[in-house]
């Protein structure tokens, strides 16, 4: 994982940085392409009082900064080293050792009591692509986020072919923001870079798996296969940026725009938290209109999409339904 300078003015760009602010890093993050004149102007920008040897300390930061296109990142220098000097406070998740890093399992573990609610910016830059167990992961990142704090995810969404398990689609985010009533500051596409083999996990499996090397041998008998094993997948990467605004459990998303029948209370409760009370159904009304209408992907979903930020607004859709449609 790693974090160029450019994403660090950003984030001073949206105001998501300041003096005494408590940072979270979803895996502990390389920082990248950063001169030393940025390190130092970041510093003095946050940190009013002066700080000893910071002329030698962004010279250090720089080298270990450098990333070459083709061969990587040096990996000689972390962002929470960066944020630190600058006068703010860092943790970090992961499963092996690194920068002021607690190791953490997030297929498996839930976050310690101790620090819910507890930081002003989760970052999750190219973690969570590599973890089986989405839910768990943005559960922990919404009960690490403090009320008023943000989320800044940035991950694979086109490309990236054997990179991890995950790629996002806007949906993904979109949805999840509705359900918890998120505020979206911020979203935009980087990219496209690079070419990737769409068969490259093929290839990296077909010692193990024959049927795989089989699978590459008989593309190369078509047109078509040729086409495929000769296509580049450029990378193309999603950036999304949440407030979170409310104190409240963390509520899932249940994607349901191909669901042909109604989906019954009870699954849709299920994805609401504990103790919502009997209006969860009414919340993800819209939603459900589209589904008992077979209407995916036409007007109700796309009225479903709009409003699923607003609950007060689905409940309201979900009444005018009910009360207009014909009786079954």
């Amino acid at each position: 994982m790693g974090i160029a300078f450019s994403y660090v003015r950003k984030m001073e760009e949206l105001g998501l940085l300041g003096r005494g602010i408590r940072i979270l890093d979803i895996g502990s993050s390389n920082l990248y392409s950063a001169s030393s004149a940025d390190i130092g102007d970041f510093v003095q920008r946050h940190q009013p009082s002066a700080v000893t040897g910071l002329d030698e300390f962004s010279a250090r930061l720089s080298h270990g900064s450098g990333y070459d296109p083709v061969s990587g990142g040096r990996n000689e220098a972390f962002i929470g080293e960066l944020f630190e000097t600058a006068g703010m406070q860092y943790e970090s998740f992961d499963i092996a050792a690194g920068y002021k890093t607690r190791i953490v399992d997030l297929n498996r573990a839930a976050l310690p009591a101790k620090l819910r609610n507890r930081f002003d910016l989760v970052l999750n830059f190219g973690t969570t692509e590599h973890i089986l167990n989405q839910l768990n992961c943005f559960k922990v990142i919404h009960d690490a986020t403090a009320v008023g704090g943000f989320i800044f995810h940035s991950l694979p969404a086109v490309g990236y072919v054997d990179h991890g398990y995950i790629t996002y689609t806007g949906r993904c985010f979109f949805d999840v923001a509705g359900y918890n009533e998120y505020e979206v500051l911020a979203c935009w596409f980087d990219g496209p870079s690079g070419g990737n083999s769409l068969l490259q996990s093929f290839e990296s499996y077909s010692s193990h798996f024959p049927a795989l090397r089989k699978a590459l041998d008989d593309l190369s008998q078509t047109d078509h296969g040729r086409s495929l094993k000769a296509l580049k997948v450029p990378d193309i990467a999603i950036n999304v940026v949440y407030r979170k605004v409310k104190d409240k459990p963390f509520w899932g998303a249940l994607e349901s725009s191909t669901s042909v029948g109604a989906i019954p209370d009870g699954v849709v409760s299920s994805y609401h938290g504990p103790g919502e009370g009997s209006d969860v159904a009414e919340q993800t009304g819209v939603r459900q209109v589209a589904q008992e209408q077979n209407l995916q992907g036409g007007s109700a979903a796309a009225l479903a999409r709009m409003l699923m930020p607003y609950p007060a607004l689905y409940r309201a859709a979900r009444r005018i339904y009910r009360a207009f449609s014909p009786k079954r």
